[in-house]
């Protein structure tokens, strides 16, 4: 007898602005190596920049660069918004020679990002229904865990996966599948996605931070992995997919360093494979220590990215308590003395959070580079459940997920667009700087 199937997919994106910077579907990886347990798993990724049918786009040494994409009509609720808007993916021809490759699944598991790109998870489901139109459809990710209600009531699937706990989604699918999930930890099922220019790593869960603008610890609790396994892992990705590039997506990856990152460090070092490590979710520069930036430096560790947000001590104080300038300074030390350069060391500063002032965005970047770091602008978006997504509301309306975009409550918030480019342009600035080696201010 035939095992039932079940099919993975990962949606198109519908927004102004959207790149693959390290972003891969890794939830779904995960999840389909519990759920191969019992069903045999087919994977379709909307955001594939390999797909031979489709038009190449350029690639960058990490395997970084842009996803397909065309213009499409802009939703009535973003008229006044004067950006193109663009569904990131597959074409739909593409994408259904894809879902016609597959043998017709018993279920369909479709996955959620940012709560702003329900549109893609709507355009994407329609493309399923016509190939599909009697399979079931499960919902999960991200959206549908910040909101389920929204989902339930826009999204026709059916069934709501709300959780992005782990345990809690394969709870949820055992009383959906009528099966029983063994619990104990398993690498995800990266031979599903075919294509390995970079790989995505996950070592931890959750955030030890809860910081007012983010909803990390709302949507997982804070669990570290048995750190040696993944230094085994890189190896067998090596040697059997030729990656060199691997992107850690961990939340809170230096905590707890001495015992979890720091050991797995110097397994792989003592691999020597010559791997290119990345950050891109940000680094907590407190739990930064020399010994752990001399072990990154001999790992492998290329573009370290920190999450500072700004170094206004107000600032710091209400909004993101995890750590003071004179942390960042030590850490800046710290990544000095181990060989970084300027050019590979970058900062996060949070540009138009509810309250903030814009000019203390500027003096920041200018902090940040002075202290020997580039300044990156990473810009706010209202995130549902979080304090700052109840400010928010008094700014603009923010209750439609569409208006949750970060370019659009830019637009909405008041904020001076000359001002905006005036800190866009300085950020150029500034990489430009750090790529000549210019020290201090590097104007």
């Amino acid at each position: 007898m035939l095992r039932k199937r079940i099919l993975f997919v990962n949606p198109h994106i519908e927004d102004f602005a959207a790149y693959d910077h390290f972003a891969k579907p890794l939830g779904l990886l995960w999840l389909a190596s519990y759920v191969r347990e019992w069903f045999d798993v087919d994977f379709i990724n909307a955001l594939n920049r390999e797909d031979p049918k489709e038009r190449p786009v350029p690639v960058k040494q990490d395997g970084t660069g842009n996803f397909p994409r065309r213009i499409i009509s802009k939703p009535e609720k973003l008229a006044d918004i004067p950006r193109n808007y663009k569904r990131y993916g597959l074409s739909d021809s593409v994408f259904l020679d894809e879902l016609e490759s597959v043998r017709t699944p018993d279920y369909i598991f479709l996955s959620s990002a940012m709560t702003y790109w329900y549109g893609g998870v709507l355009h994407t489901l329609g493309l399923l229904k016509e190939a599909f139109p009697h399979v079931p459809v499960f919902l999960g990710g991200i959206y549908a865990a910040l909101l389920p209600q929204h989902a339930q009531e826009n999204i026709p699937v059916d069934a709501i996966v709300p959780f992005q706990d782990l345990n809690s989604v394969l709870d949820s699918l055992e009383i959906l599948l009528g099966v029983e999930f063994k619990r104990s930890y398993r690498l995800p099922s990266y031979d599903l996605l075919g294509e390995y220019r970079y790989l995505p790593l996950l070592t931890s869960s959750g955030c030890v931070y809860a910081c007012s603008y983010c909803a990390s610890h709302n949507l997982s609790p804070f669990y570290q992995y048995e750190p040696m396994q993944f230094a085994d892992l890189i190896e067998a990705m090596a040697k059997t997919y030729g990656t060199k590039n691997f992107a850690f997506y961990d939340d809170a990856l230096l905590a707890n360093s001495e015992n979890h990152l720091d050991p797995f460090l110097r397994a792989l070092i003592s691999k020597n494979l010559g791997v290119r490590l990345y950050t891109p979710n940000g680094l907590h520069v407190r739990f930064l220590t020399q010994e752990t930036a001399k072990l990154m430096k001999a790992a492998g560790f290329v573009d370290i990215r920190l999450s500072v947000e700004s170094t206004d001590p107000v600032f710091l104080e209400t909004e993101s308590p995890k750590s003071t300038t004179t942390e960042f300074e030590r850490a800046i030390d710290y990544l000095r003395k181990a060989g970084f350069s300027r050019q590979c060391v970058k900062a996060y500063l949070l540009l138009n959070v509810p309250g903030q002032a814009p000019f203390g965005v500027e003096a920041s970047m200018k902090e940040v580079y002075k202290i020997g770091a580039q300044p990156m602008l990473a810009f706010y978006s209202p995130i549902p459940g979080t304090p700052d997504f109840e400010r928010a509301k008094t700014i603009t309306s923010v209750d439609e997920p569409l208006f949750q975009n970060n370019t659009v409550y830019l637009y909405r918030s008041g904020f001076d667009m000359d001002y905006y480019q005036h800190l866009k342009d300085l950020e150029l600035s500034f990489r430009r700087g750090a790529e000549n080696g210019k020290a201090e201010n590097g104007l």
